[in-house]
């Protein structure tokens, strides 16, 4: 099967680039011929992938990519109105090749964004994206509820997030990994900015706040950091100063490591790529590992007004001690498949 894929590849990496690139991987293991086009304005480590941040690009590669293409899956976290746009030229585009047209929405502002949409333009655009598409796949139900708004015909799913590990991720080794499996809980603070209310919020947590027993640390600070901001960290978190952890922002590998050990991600709020409101919001999400996959079951914004680094912190040690969610791998082997099934499955690559 030749599948185009459209969405956000590039570091720094979360849920959604590495839910992307696992997908990926996974259908050119099974001996899918993919392509793909990165719309993130960072640019792809892979150097097989098509970087297309402007609109201009990006009309060039999809048309150029889309010919011959048995799928069109676009996958994005939010519509800001270009995101918008390409989305709905990836579903024309399936149109006139007739091609399978399948979007993923990962959620993060459309359960907002999505219902704030102007009735002259953005509604409409969303009324004919969707009612083109032959599947649309939603990975929360507040998602799914604005979504509806804008349902035509019974094309959405709801499925549980999920990554698929690498079958060698148990074996991947590096300077951190022995320590990182002795740890009790790992929290998971990713690109992390400095300053911001997420940088505030993990100096808070490693510097005065009461922590589980064994409780680690792994941290991506973005753009090559200098090691003073490093130091000054490990310095000032006293008794956790051994279980703080720092890696590359743009390591694939070590960032799915660290996912299939951490029960707790931290990163800003983004969309395709790009980080939002980063003075004052922060996304905490909570996940679990079942087999050789990782879901994302709970997940929440906070929002600070004043200062309010201290009470997340508290907020999330509360996460780190609450129940876990189970989730088989069987589930999440059958979120894979709704998504192949959708694809064509009388269609052999």
């Amino acid at each position: 099967m030749k599948v185009l894929l459209i969405g956000n590849f590039a570091p720094p990496f979360d849920e959604e680039s590495l839910h992307n690139i696992c997908l990926l991987r996974r259908l050119q293991g099974e001996g899918h011929a993919c392509t793909t086009i990165n719309i993130s304005e960072n640019r792809a480590a892979d150097a097989s992938f098509v970087n297309a941040a402007s609109t201009g690009r990006y009309c060039v590669h999809l048309l150029r990519h889309s010919i011959n293409k048995d799928v069109i899956h676009f996958m994005t976290r939010g519509y800001l109105r270009v995101g918008l746009l390409k989305l709905m030229l990836a579903v024309f585009a399936g149109t006139v090749m007739r091609a399978k047209r399948i979007l993923t929405i990962h959620s993060e502002f459309f359960s907002v964004l999505g219902q704030m949409r102007s009735p002259f333009g953005g509604t409409q655009t969303l009324y004919t994206s969707f009612y083109l598409a032959d599947r649309i796949f939603v990975f929360d139900r507040d998602t799914w509820n604005a979504a509806n708004k804008y349902m035509k015909k019974d094309n959405f799913e709801l499925i549980s997030p999920f990554i698929s590990l690498p079958e060698d991720i148990d074996t991947f080794q590096t300077s951190h990994t022995e320590r990182m499996k002795e740890m009790n809980c790992l929290i998971f603070f990713a690109n992390v900015k400095h300053p911001s209310f997420l940088f505030d919020t993990l100096t808070s947590m490693v510097t005065g706040t009461d922590l589980p027993p064994g409780t680690g640390f792994v941290i991506a600070l973005r753009d090559k950091p200098s090691l003073q901001l490093q130091h000054g960290l490990q310095d000032s978190s006293g008794e956790h100063r051994d279980r703080i952890f720092f890696i590359e922002h743009d390591d694939l590998q070590s960032s799915l490591k660290t996912l299939s050990y951490a029960p707790l991600i931290l990163r800003p709020m983004s969309c395709d790529g790009t980080a939002f409101f980063e003075d004052f919001a922060l996304c905490a999400r909570q996940s679990t590992r079942s087999g050789g996959w990782v879901s994302f079951p709970w997940g929440m914004v906070l929002v600070k007004e004043g200062t309010a680094a201290d009470i997340a912190a508290r907020i999330v040690t509360t996460l780190l001690s609450s129940e876990k969610h189970p989730h088989a791998a069987e589930s999440l082997a059958e979120s894979y498949k709704k998504i192949t099934e959708a694809y064509g499955a009388t269609i052999v690559p």
